[in-house]
C-alpha cells in the first residue's frame, strides 16, 4: 500500500499571524481551516504530515538568512509555533508517527540532513 505526504511550509506565527516578524497575513491565514482539514483526513488515513519549518537562533552568523531578512522563527519564541488551529492540532497529533517536524535553517525545505531514520 502506497502511502502520500501532506507538507506544510513555514504555517508559523511570524509568517502567517498579523504580528508576525515576516507576516503574509490574510492570504495565508484564510488558508487556516484547509489546512487542519487536509491533516485531519491524511492523519485518519494512516499517510504523512510532514512540517518542515524554518529554525533560527538571533544572531546567527552561520546563516544567510539573518542578514537578508529581520530575526523571524526563533527557537522557543511565539513565532516559531505554528499558527492559529494548526498549532492546536499539532500538540494534539505530534506523538502520531505519521506526524514529523523538520527543523530547517534555509529557505529550501529539501535542503536539510537527516541524521536518524526519517519515520
Amino acid at each position: 500500500m502506497s502511502k502520500q505526504a501532506l507538507l506544510i511550509i513555514d504555517y508559523t506565527n511570524d509568517f502567517i499571524d498579523d504580528h508576525g516578524a515576516l507576516s503574509c497575513k490574510q492570504p495565508g491565514q484564510i488558508l487556516e481551516n484547509e489546512i487542519v482539514s487536509l491533516a485531519n483526513q491524511f492523519l485518519q488515513q494512516g499517510d504523512f504530515i510532514i512540517l518542515p519549518t524554518d529554525l533560527h537562533i538571533k544572531n546567527d552568523p552561520y546563516t544567510v538568512e539573518s542578514k537578508l531578512f529581520p530575526p523571524h522563527n526563533l527557537a522557543n519564541t511565539w513565532g516559531r509555533q505554528f499558527y492559529g488551529k494548526l498549532e492546536n492540532w499539532y500538540q494534539t497529533n505530534k506523538d502520531s508517527n505519521s506526524v514529523k517536524v523538520i527543523d530547517k535553517s534555509h529557505y529550501s525545505s529539501f535542503l536539510w540532513h537527516i541524521s536518524r531514520p526519517f519515520f
